[in-house]
């Protein structure tokens, strides 16, 4: 079962648009926001409130399952399977940001990155059932699209990842769980991690499930520097779920 959507949001945004034959001045008035934040949410430089999303469904007779999820016709009439708006309100779906470049840590171990480049709806329910109801669990996760083949064949490349990016996820490694993990020489990727301490020195043994093109290693973590300095999430989905 999927749990992103397909395609992006803003490209079938930019249909809605397109297909209403309308200027952005007029557009953005029939969804009742500014021209300049409509361009923001057809950019994917801002996220859609769920107000304007359902105005865009009721007003263009819009698919909300198409909008939100990319399933079925833009323009499915209702009785046909449609879902109804309310079903997909902000308090049924979480709107999770896809990271635009790569992910790196800052010198105090803040996460660094430079842009959205889309959101994608993930059942609240769910997410919930993943990392628990404190809202700032839940805003503490982040899609990545993963790069390299090192966690195949778990994990296979151009696939998304949802990261737990969590505060309480960075300062403690479940052995074997596979983390977002900055390497020595700087790069970021997915490993299975195994934390150990021994004769006053903290290593941090990176695994990969691709075997055959990969060997394991470890280094000795700086004294000076917390573990969230080198650990920026622990992935909790990659097409199925990770606990």
């Amino acid at each position: 079962m999927k749990h992103a959507s397909e395609g992006m949001l803003t490209e079938r945004l930019k249909r809605i648009i397109q297909d209403s034959s309308l200027s952005l001045p007029k557009f953005a008035d029939r969804t009742e926001v500014s021209k300049n934040t409509l361009v923001n949410y057809r950019d994917g430089a801002t996220q859609p409130t769920a107000d304007f999303l359902e105005l865009v469904c009721r007003r263009f007779g819009v698919s909300a399952r198409w909008l939100l999820l990319g399933e079925g016709d833009p323009y499915e009439p209702p009785g046909r399977g449609e879902v109804p708006w309310d079903s997909f309100g902000p308090d049924d779906y979480c709107m999770v940001p896809l990271l635009e470049s790569r992910v790196t840590g800052g010198p105090e171990g803040e996460i660094l990155y430079e842009d959205f480049a889309d959101h994608y709806p993930f059942k609240r329910w769910w997410l919930e059932k993943l990392v628990g109801k404190n809202p700032d669990r839940v805003k503490s996760i982040v899609l990545i699209r993963v790069r390299g083949d090192s966690m195949s064949p778990t994990i296979n490349q151009g696939e998304m990842a949802l990261v737990d990016t969590s505060e309480g996820e960075r300062l403690q490694v479940l052995t074997g769980r596979i983390y977002l993990v900055i390497l020595p020489d700087g790069t970021v990727a997915l490993k299975r991690l195994v934390l150990s301490r021994e004769d006053d020195r903290t290593r941090l043994a990176c695994l990969s499930d691709n075997t055959a093109d990969y060997r394991p290693f470890e280094f000795v973590l700086d004294p000076e520097k917390a573990l969230r300095n080198y650990v920026l999430g622990r992935v909790r989905w990659a097409g199925k779920e990770f606990d």
